[in-house]
């Protein structure tokens, strides 16, 4: 299992992405689609490694993904507990996505 955490966090190295409330990673892969895989560290190494959530071909579903994910996130670990901090999470999230989308896509341009 420790091989395969620690190719994966090579893989994600070699590639660009962008870290999003520390807790999920979006990376562009170079046939346009993106992946979502979550922030994860190795307790014995301290090193940071990215298991794949989903790979999507649409943006918007992504980001509807994020949302939903940080938002169930943020209900179990009690940081949301309120109708009204679940519409300003889901806003916070929706443009930290947008930013990252933009970012990677303004990237593979170059």
């Amino acid at each position: 299992m420790k091989a395969v955490r620690i190719s994966r966090a090579l893989i994600m190295a070699e590639r660009h992405y962008v870290e999003i409330n520390s807790a999920f990673a979006i990376m562009k892969m170079k046939a346009g689609s993106f992946i979502l895989a979550e922030v994860k560290t190795d307790k014995e190494t301290k090193e940071k490694y990215y298991p794949t959530r989903a790979i999507y071909s649409s943006e918007l579903k992504l980001v509807a993904d994020l949302i939903n994910l940080s938002v169930k996130r943020g209900v179990y670990l009690k940081t949301i507990t309120s109708i009204s901090e679940v519409m300003k999470e889901s806003h916070r999230i929706a443009e930290l996505g947008q930013q990252a989308l933009n970012q990677l896509n303004k990237e593979s341009e170059l």
